[in-house]
């Protein structure tokens, strides 16, 4: 029982670089302004750049839709010869990214077949994603083309980005590590940096196939000893760290080096997560060379830094005991059994209460409450964790299982989907409300009335424009043109004056000479067509300006009235229709969203029985050990009952 952990670094090969793969990034990642993908060995013109970096920058934040949009501008930008093995490149990168393994598999071949035409950044990335897939050989394939076309390159435009060299060696590294070539992986391990990260990746995935080969252990211990020296002082350091130390213990418990097993295990650090199995299997080691006292040590420590329900924490309870017992501490062991299955029965109890359907279907509500926003499929980012609680600390073994993890994934996006139904449905809603609305204004504005008024008043307009037109052109013919009505009469009224005085004088004779007084009234008429003739252009300016502005009036009342009698005609045939397919589409979301909700009903039904089934085989392995206790609390009765009886029977017998 205590090795089964063994398996699970066995089964976390390169999970760390797979992780990485799964959350690709633009972090910290540039891209070259030209890798040998312009035809013509052309330089890259600005909107070259900007289109291939665009694409890039969708492919790196998982955005994959508009990452194929950006590869077919970047290829029409480029010229289709310039770009067809790129674009092929990449493009089977993101089919393998959806999960379009055939289809990318056959790109693949195609891709091989242009040779070195692509850039060394996307058979890196392709590379990486046959990695993700565990596809060796041709992740290997695909690096080892990246890395020549490099190295063909160093120092150009089309060489590989510096941020993925490392990387890219550690691929080929893994590659070839896991189709058991040792000596080819070492060649390429050499070429490594002695302190980076990705080398320390490259030495765990190498110590891997040392020990699935079984190989000669001074070979073995030398590449742990390096593997732990040169990681560097990161986080992530100290966590690979702790994974190689956790390993390399655990296998060398499995091969009867308890001594050495105990050195590696004890090198662990209390602040990850391979911190709790590492305790336990350290208190084996201890175990293993009879170091029982020694041993209780770290499970206490197991103990007091973990949920109970933790698999090693359970494991470790009964540990304690077993210690003491092997340490003839017969009197402490029996009580630590007691008060072991009184922790034991506590455990079952909060378990069982725990392993009801009302507080399962509470956890899982709370947990999709936390995913709103998220979106599904292949655009969805990585979810949230399960909500911290009781029934989470419980459940922490069955967090890491990846049935459940998937059943998970599945419920977020029948969730999900379901909100993108419910959105349709409310917009449908709305344009239904909208469209109601619009034929009830329209209806009561009465509008082919008033369209018809609208019409007799602009062609009132209009004859008004052409009368103000013809008087303009009539002004034109006239000597003092454009003299107002004020000036008009004036001048009529100093016409008249002399005529009349004439027709006085011979009336009547008359005492004074007049005509000066005529003489005066000719200069006073003369003076008032001069000032007429000299205000021509002002005046003349004015009237034209006022027709025109009438004129633009009367031309946007007309170019009004035309868009009016078009929408008009248009509004009754594009609704034509249009209330019936939105009620059609109505009955087909409706229809889609009664299947969502079964089907996301389904899958909790699924989830809650899957997790109320891992908590009835964790109600079962705790009952076993609460079984295994008692044994050993009867067995320790009985072994101290027949030692009494024996000790009366050798008393009776003394006497």
């Amino acid at each position: 029982m205590r090795h089964y952990l063994l398996l699970l670094p066995m089964l976390c090969l390169l999970s760390v670089a797979h992780a990485a793969d799964a959350d690709i990034t633009a972090e910290a990642i540039t891209v070259q302004p030209s890798a040998g993908i312009s035809s013509g060995n052309q330089p890259e013109s600005a909107e070259q750049r900007l289109l291939r970096g665009a694409f890039y920058y969708h492919y790196l934040t998982n955005n994959y839709q508009q990452a194929l949009v950006s590869l077919d501008r970047m290829q029409k930008a480029y010229g289709q010869a310039g770009t067809v093995a790129e674009v092929t490149v990449m493009k089977a990168a993101i089919l393998l990214a959806l999960g379009l393994e055939d289809d990318a598999d056959a790109l693949f071949a195609d891709a091989e077949d242009y040779g070195t035409e692509a850039s060394a950044d996307a058979w890196f990335h392709l590379a990486r994603r046959w990695q993700a897939k565990s596809e060796w050989e041709k992740s290997e394939r695909c690096i080892r083309r990246a890395l020549q076309l490099d190295s063909g390159a160093a120092g150009s435009a089309s060489a590989l980005n510096a941020a993925y060299r490392e990387e890219a060696k550690f691929i080929l590294v893994a590659s070839l590590a896991e189709q058991d070539r040792m000596h080819d992986a070492n060649d390429v391990l050499v070429t490594m940096s002695q302190d980076g990260i990705w080398s320390g990746y490259a030495r765990y995935n190498q110590m891997l196939s040392l020990m699935r080969l079984h190989a000669v252990s001074r070979d073995l211990e030398k590449l742990i000893e390096e593997a732990t020296y040169y990681l560097p002082d990161t986080y992530e350091g100290h966590s690979l760290k702790d994974r190689i130390l956790l390993v390399a213990g655990i296998y060398a418990l499995d091969a009867g080096k308890y001594r050495q097993a105990e050195a590696y295990l004890r090198q662990i650090s209390l602040d990850s997560a391979f911190t709790a199995p590492g305790l336990l299997q350290y208190g084996w080691s201890l175990v293993d060379q009879w170091k029982y006292e020694e041993a209780m040590q770290p499970w206490r420590i197991l103990q007091q830094r973990f949920s109970e329900f933790h698999p090693a924490v359970i494991e470790s309870v009964l540990a304690v005991p077993h210690a003491l017992e092997l340490l003839n501490a017969t009197t402490q062991s029996l009580k630590t059994y007691e008060f072991v299955e009184q922790r034991l029965l506590g455990m079952l109890d909060t378990l069982r209460e725990q392993n009801a359907r009302p507080q399962i279907s509470a956890w899982l509500n709370e947990w999709e409450n936390q995913q709103q926003g998220q979106s599904w499929g292949w655009q969805r980012v990585n979810l949230g964790d399960m909500p911290d609680g009781a029934l989470s600390r419980t459940l922490q073994d069955l967090l890491d299982d990846r049935d459940f993890n998937q059943m998970t994934s599945a419920l977020h996006d029948l969730n999900s989907m379901m909100n993108d139904v419910r959105r349709q449905q409310q917009d449908l809603k709305l344009w239904q409300e909208v469209l109601q609305h619009r034929q009830q204004k329209l209806a009561g504005l009465n509008a082919d009335k008033k369209l018809q008024r609208l019409e007799q008043r602009q062609a009132e307009l209009t004859r008004d424009v052409l009368a103000l037109q013809q008087r303009l052109q009539a002004e034109d013919k006239k000597v003092f043109a454009f003299a107002s009505v004020s000036d008009q009469q004036n001048v009529d009224h100093l016409a008249a004056v002399v005529p009349r005085i004439e027709f006085l004088q011979r009336l009547n004779t008359p005492t004074r000479d007049l005509g000066i007084y005529k003489e005066r009234w000719r200069r006073s008429r003369g003076l008032q067509l001069w000032r007429i003739y000299e205000e021509k252009p002002d005046r003349q300016w004015q009237a034209q300006k006022n027709y025109w502005q009438l004129q633009g009036v009367t031309s946007a009342l007309l170019e009004q009235l035309e868009n009016t009698r078009t929408a008009l005609t248009w509004a009754d045939s594009s609704w034509q229709g249009f209330p019936q397919r939105v009620a059609q589409q109505q009955r087909l979301l409706e229809q889609q969203g009664k299947r969502l909700q079964q089907l996301h009903e389904q899958q909790r039904e699924q989830i809650i029985a899957h997790v109320s089934r891992h908590m009835t085989e964790l109600d079962v392995r705790i009952t076993d050990y609460l079984a295994q206790a008692r044994l050993s609390i009867a067995r320790l009765y009985d072994d101290s009952l027949q030692q009494q009886v024996a000790g009366g029977e050798a008393e009776g017998k003394n006497e």
